[in-house]
Parts: C-alpha cells; sequence; structure tokens
C-alpha cells in the first residue's frame, strides 16, 4: 500500500506539474493577448488622436474657405452694385443725351429750312436781278404838260 501511495502520489504531482505547466502557458498566452490587446486600444487612441487633429485641421481650412467665400460674396456683391449704379447713370446719361440730340436735331432742321428758304429767296432775288437786267428799258421823252 505504500509503494501503491507513493504511486499515487508521484502521478498526483506529475498531473500538478502538468497541470501548472498548462496554467502557465495559459497565463503566458493571457498576457500576450493582454499585450496586443493594449497596443491595439494605444494604436486606436492614436489613430483617433491623428483623426481629431486631421479634422480641427479640415474645420479650420472649412472655415477659412467659408469666410473667404464670405468676403468674395460681399466684394462682388458690392462690385454688382456700383455697376448697377453706374449703369443707371449711364442710362441717365444717354436719356439725356437723347434729349438734347433730338433737340440738336429740330434745331438743325429749322436751320436747314431757314437756309433753304434764304437760299430760294436768294435765287429769286437773283432771278429777279438778272431779269431786270435783260428787260429792255423803254426811255420815253419828257414831254412836259401843261402846268
Amino acid at each position: 500500500m505504500h509503494t501503491q501511495f507513493s504511486a499515487d502520489l508521484e502521478h498526483t504531482r506529475e498531473q500538478v506539474a502538468v497541470a501548472q505547466e498548462r496554467a502557465s502557458a495559459t497565463e503566458r498566452r493571457a498576457l500576450r493577448e493582454i499585450d496586443q490587446e493594449r497596443t491595439l486600444r494605444q494604436k486606436g487612441e492614436q489613430a483617433v488622436a491623428d483623426l481629431r487633429t486631421e479634422l480641427a485641421a479640415v474645420q479650420a481650412k472649412a472655415q477659412d474657405a467659408a469666410v473667404a467665400g464670405a468676403e468674395e460674396r460681399a466684394r462682388l456683391q458690392a462690385e454688382r452694385d456700383t455697376l448697377s449704379r453706374q449703369l443707371a447713370a449711364a442710362e441717365q446719361a444717354l436719356g439725356r443725351g437723347q434729349v438734347v440730340q433730338d433737340g440738336l436735331r429740330a434745331e438743325l432742321a429749322a436751320a436747314l429750312r431757314r437756309a433753304e428758304r434764304a437760299q430760294a429767296e436768294a435765287k429769286a432775288t437773283r432771278h429777279l436781278a438778272t431779269a431786270k437786267r435783260r428787260a429792255p428799258t423803254t426811255r420815253t421823252k419828257f414831254k412836259p404838260g401843261p402846268a
């Protein structure tokens, strides 16, 4: 019985040693997995930090672009307003110029009519003067009449 007990004890020790080896291997594997998870978590946190930095940069660029766009839009609206005022002023000036031009045309037409009349009168006068020069002049003797 003593040998049996010793054999059982030896067998139990071997089983304990195998169980301890398995437990050690399982513990090492668990520690590796924990280490891998920690490494992955750190990489994930770094990626999140990088993405936050990139997001902040993109947001800053977007805001700068929005501000630049608003400034450009305001500049273009101001330019449009200035050009609209200039166009209105030019149209008014054109209208006034048209009125002046119409007045000058009327004055020109009247001056042309006056010139045509003057020309016609001058021609008629020349014609009469030429006709008088050509007409025979009759001389009458002076006859004294009873006084």
